[in-house]
């Protein structure tokens, strides 16, 4: 007989990070409502799927988030065994996603078909909005950590979002734009449900402040984008390539090929860009195109994390154990995988519907590395400021850094 207590009896325990000094603490609180209770019918390995892009247009952000997966298995697993008590052991199973719609659909119904009825992931909005049907198709769900595109934002279904939408996103943007000094506008853009969804976003606010803007349309998935940096050029002399223009890149690493070309147009060198999520922080993009970015770019906006000790700690952890530093949403998706966890734990069963039921209140009662993590009426983080973030040659090497921040509370910007 084992030492340990059955999982017959669990007593469900959420994780509430609270400040303490210059360390953390832990409040190790009992769900309301339930205390020694029966767990049902949770296996001994309960198994969490990842929808991560390990190829394609978001690899580098995969593999951040691949790391921050293998921390979040670890730590689960100590908290599940060393707090709990239980003979019951969580198991991420991770499947590649390509970076596309397909690929994600393809990676979902690969594990699904293993019995897995909960998940982290998919990154991309196009890819969620893929398997979406699926997933109600089948009891499952999931929890992305970067996925923005507001025509996701649907209440009762099977996709939670530890990311606001883009909804706050394009609001930064065109205040950050419009206070650079901007009033002509360009937007190239990926043609998907991100893309167009972030374009609008920017495009709303940014005319709504009195900017013009004029719009630039890409396939993604094409082979190369000179036809569409030509466009970029001639419309960037419509508009007479003053101080007053500007043009904002909204693409994944796939903008590379963007800006290698750009390059080679006067007229682009001359006038400010402003980037996104989709490439803040891309590795890819500081490495291959970082003299362009570092020339041209006032900024990319990216989601950022709130500041504590629990985050620092994390970012030190991550950093000691991989050599380098966790991007904004490799933080979110461990999170996410401890909202999955615990919300299985809180269920009782693992069960995808009865799983989605106990995510909101886990969410809205857990603290993690990046901060309080209540969901909005749609399954959505609540609230969230952006920071903004250049490419800048450091001892040499090409590097982002932080220059400012957007507060969605008061929507001000501040550089540093």
């Amino acid at each position: 007989m084992s030492a340990k207590p059955s999982i017959t009896y669990l007593v469900v325990v959420l994780v509430i990070g609270i400040l303490v000094g210059a360390g953390i603490g832990y409040i190790l609180a009992a769900a309301p409502g339930v205390g020694a209770t029966a767990a049902g019918q949770l296996p001994s390995e309960v198994p969490i799927g990842a929808l991560i892009p390990l190829s394609g247009a978001l690899s580098s952000y995969g593999e951040n988030g691949k790391n921050a997966l293998i921390l979040a298995e670890e730590d689960i697993n100590d908290y599940v065994h060393n707090t709990l008590g239980l003979n019951v052991a969580f198991k991420i199973y991770i499947e590649d996603t390509k970076t596309s719609p397909d690929g994600a659909l393809e990676a979902v119904k690969s594990l699904a078909a293993k019995g897995i009825k909960v998940y982290v992931g998919p990154y991309a909005s196009g890819e969620a909005s893929k398997v979406l049907s699926y997933l109600k198709e089948n009891n499952l769900v999931t929890i992305s950590p970067s996925s923005t595109f507001p025509g996701l934002a649907i209440a009762g279904d099977p996709l939670f979002r530890t990311v606001p939408t883009d909804v706050t996103q394009g609001k930064a943007l065109a205040h950050i734009i419009w206070q650079s000094g901007i009033r002509k506008l360009v937007i190239i853009y990926r043609n998907d449900d991100w893309g167009v969804g972030l374009r609008d976003a920017i495009k709303e606010n940014f005319e709504a402040m009195g900017g013009t803007t004029t719009e630039i349309p890409y396939d993604p998935y094409a082979a190369v984008y000179s036809a569409e940096v030509s466009k970029l050029a001639d419309a960037v002399n419509a508009f007479g390539a003053g101080a007053d223009v500007g043009v904002v890149l909204i693409s994944f690493e796939e903008g590379t090929g963007i800006l290698s070309l750009a390059k080679d147009y006067s007229v682009l060198m001359d006038v400010k860009w402003f980037g996104t999520d989709g490439i803040a922080y891309s590795t890819r993009i500081a490495e291959s195109v970082g003299d362009v970015v570092s020339a041209v770019f006032v900024g990319s906006t990216i989601y950022t994390p709130a500041k504590s000790p629990k985050k620092d700690a994390f970012i030190e952890k991550y950093r000691s154990r991989f050599g380098i530093d966790p991007h904004p949403y490799s933080m979110n998706l461990y999170d996410s995988a401890w909202i999955a966890a615990l919300a299985i734990l809180e269920a009782r069963v693992y069960d995808g519907q009865a799983v989605a039921k106990a995510i909101p209140e886990v969410a809205d009662r857990y603290f993690g590395v990046t901060g309080w993590t209540a969901l909005d009426d749609a399954g959505d983080r609540a609230y969230g400021d952006y920071v903004i973030t250049n490419v800048q040659l450091v001892d040499g090497q090409y590097k982002w850094v932080d220059v400012g921040i957007y507060n969605a509370a008061t929507g001000t910007v501040q550089w540093f």
